[in-house]
């Protein structure tokens, strides 16, 4: 239990650091980006030795691993939870850079993420980038409205169920993505229960479990199948 417990905590403390260092690459990224001097070939390809030049691609390498170490916490709203990251940090920057006076909301000038995305106003990357921001959070709620029903999340918050394994017996399909099956599971108790559901697809390639009333285990109708959260990276 200890070494566990070591173990989230180190995972937590990992992911508040690569959000700073996400934070600060993207917020480099356009504070400084006006002050960025590029060299451009006749092939039309450009270059900078000056460190803003490259960290937006830093902070999108730092997102993904980000991504990688949170998706325990944040399930399928990672995704959409580091685009949104990413934008605001870079909107923070230019709001910083206007209220220095580095810039003026009319001040034409490039952004480089992993390709020049062109020359626009300083008023125009906030308003893409407050774009993308609520794109990346419908991304995250939908991810999030997505892992709580699958993972029955909310249900197994509550004192009045409980979890078990479970085996999944037969199939008969009621769409395209989902069917009927048995649910087969022990309760606390050792008793066994054998209960309709119907679940995705994907719930017959993953171990599952069954989440039921802890008065009424048998009963269909407070019963539910969860599919655990994958483990990507393992801190141990």
């Amino acid at each position: 239990m200890r070494q566990k417990a070591y173990a989230q905590a180190m995972r937590v403390i990992a992911c508040a650091l690569m959000a700073w260092q996400v934070w600060t690459m993207w917020y480099i990224a356009s504070h400084e980006a006006i002050g960025v001097k590029w060299s451009c070939d006749l092939a039309g390809g450009c270059a900078s030795d000056q460190f803003a030049s490259v960290s937006a691609m830093l902070g999108i390498a730092f997102a993904v691993v980000l991504g990688l170490l949170s998706a325990r916490y944040l399930h399928r709203a990672a995704p959409g939870a580091m685009i949104t990251l990413c934008a605001v940090a870079a909107a923070a920057g230019w709001y910083d850079a206007l209220a220095e006076g580095q810039v003026e909301r009319t001040t034409v000038t490039s952004f480089h993420v992993l390709v020049p995305l062109g020359d626009f106003a300083v008023s125009q990357w906030l308003t893409f980038l407050w774009s993308v921001a609520g794109v990346g959070c419908l991304a995250a709620w939908w991810g999030a409205a997505v892992s709580l029903r699958r993972t029955a999340g909310l249900r197994r918050l509550s004192r009045r169920y409980r979890t078990a394994d479970a085996v999944l017996e037969g199939w008969q399909s009621v769409g395209r993505k989902s069917g009927e099956v048995t649910v087969v599971f022990d309760d606390e108790d050792g008793v066994r229960h054998e209960v309709p559901a119907v679940v995705d697809r994907i719930a017959l390639r993953r171990d599952v479990l069954a989440v039921y009333d802890a008065h009424r285990p048998g009963d269909p109708a407070l019963t539910r199948v969860a599919v655990p959260h994958r483990k990507l990276l393992r801190l141990t």
